[in-house]
This record gives structure tokens, sequence and C-alpha cells, in this order.
């Protein structure tokens, strides 16, 4: 789906770029470094739901995706420290404002490692945050909306429930079929995807230009 200046942009290079952020930790792995860089058990303490092993594969594929860089330090035993690279930090408008719009509309957690609201929690769920901004772009109906987004009515119908639940969308029955919408809750996320877009298209630029200049530009950091 194209859209003008401006506009939140569902689109192939939207879905490659945040398929890496996608999995389970994710994002809050990408958080907790975006403050400070941080050795692997500093990590275990700041995302404490996330396994060892499974701790293990998201800082690997984050940083095969180009988001962090891992650096062994001297001593007895050597140490690992993680840091987000140029493209990683890129992310922070979205954390910034992320934070803005849970505190906005009086999402609240219990869990003081989160972002505001839980949110992180919330779209880590998988497609969730796929779901919203496509939803930004218009009403839609069940089917298709999971055709737009391309995941099975199963999980959509999940993301959907939960989504409903936090207040970020609502279902609209006074048509034919049922049409989901978004909250005016929801509407104001749009402030939250627009720099994620922004990061996305500029992440899959980058992954469009000669492996030269891209060798070139991890060369410098």
């Amino acid at each position: 789906m194209s859209a003008g200046a401006g506009e939140v942009r569902y689109d192939d290079a939207f879905v490659a770029a945040v398929g890496v952020l996608n999995t389970r930790w994710a994002l809050h792995v990408v958080h907790a470094l975006s403050a400070e860089p941080l050795g692997f058990n500093e990590l275990r303490r700041r995302v404490p739901g996330a396994g060892p092993s499974t701790l293990k594969q998201r800082l690997s594929e984050l940083a095969d995706a180009g988001l962090l860089h891992r650096e062994v330090l001297d001593g007895s035993p050597p140490r690992t420290r993680y840091s987000l690279t140029e493209r990683g930090a890129g992310l922070q408008p979205m954390f910034t404002e992320m934070t803005s719009w849970a505190d906005r509309h009086h999402l609240e957690t219990t869990d003081p490692a989160e972002i505001s609201g839980g949110v992180l929690g919330l779209f880590q769920e998988k497609w969730a945050m796929h779901v919203v901004c496509v939803l930004l772009t218009g009403p839609h109906g069940f089917n298709e909306l999971a055709r737009e987004v391309g995941i099975s009515q199963v999980t959509l119908s999940q993301r959907l429930s939960e989504l409903e639940r936090r207040g970020l969308v609502d279902r609209d029955r006074t048509g034919a079929t049922p049409a989901y919408t978004l909250s005016p809750a929801g509407m104001d996320f749009r402030v939250v995807a627009e720099p994620l877009v922004e990061w996305a298209h500029d992440l899959h630029a980058h992954h469009k230009r000669p492996a030269a200049d891209r060798t070139e530009d991890a060369a410098r950091g």
C-alpha cells in the first residue's frame, strides 16, 4: 500500500524491516540498550522475562540485522558488551513517542521494566503493530484486514481481541459486515508509527545499496 507524504506507509519495506523487531523480546532488548551499553547479565536483569537461550538468540538476530554491536572486553574471564549501532539507535524517536503516547492515554502497567502502559509487551505480540499500522490507513473488514496484514484468521482474531481490550481498536457493527477501526487512542498511535515507518524505509534503502557501500558504512561503525 502506497501513501503520500506524512502518511503511514504499510508496504513490503515496512514488513521486512519491522520483522526483526517482531520476535519476542526483541523490542525489549533494543529499548534496554537505547539507554546505555550493557553486558549479557545486565541485559538479563533488564529483560527478566527472556531466558538465557532466548536472549542469546535475539541478540544474534539483532546483530545480524545490523541493529547492535557485540564487543568482547579484556578480562578474566572476558566479558561481552552490547551496544546499539547507528541504525539501532534510530529507533529512539519511536520509543520516546511511545512513552509519551502511553502516558497521554493513561495506560498503566505493573511491570517497572516496561514502557508506560506495558506497550512494549503489547506490540511484542506478533503482528499487533502491523494490525494497528494497517488500520491507520482506514477501516477494514475482518477478511480484508487478514489479507492486508498477511496473517491467519485465528491469529488476527487474537490480536484484535487484545487491541480491543486495551482500548485501541473499535468494532463497527452498523454495516452489513463488522468493520474494525481505531479508537481515538489508537489513531493517536500515528505519532509512534510515523518514526517507525521512517526508520523501516531508511533501513530498507540501506539494504538496497551496493554491498561495498554497506561494508564501508559498517567499518565506520
